[in-house]
């Protein structure tokens, strides 16, 4: 399992730098602890992927930054910085993936 998570970064990455639709912002942070979320950025709306698991948030009034949230998920972003919390735990901070190209 250790040995396939650089080939599964890659992939994940090159995913994410293939393009998405017009409209559809990708971004990749990784967290403390090496976990890695992928958020498609949509109007008022992010989808949020992590390992095992899929959150589709809606965005929300925020003093500073941006702040989207569901019953169960809480994402704050401010410029290449996130923070995630998912059923009251955090899972950050994290810091974004930069593209290569």
């Amino acid at each position: 399992m250790i040995r396939r998570l650089p080939a599964c970064l890659a992939l994940l990455l090159a995913g994410c730098a293939a393009g998405a639709p017009d409209g559809i912002v990708d971004r990749t942070y990784l967290c403390d602890g090496g976990r890695l979320a992928v958020v498609s950025f949509a109007e008022d709306l992010a989808r949020v992927r992590l390992a095992n698991e899929d959150f589709e948030l809606r965005r929300l009034k925020s003093g500073s930054g941006v702040r989207y949230a569901n019953d169960r998920a809480t994402l704050r972003t401010k410029e290449d910085e996130a923070l995630l919390m998912v059923d009251g735990r955090e899972l950050g901070p994290c810091q974004e993936v930069k593209s290569t190209k």
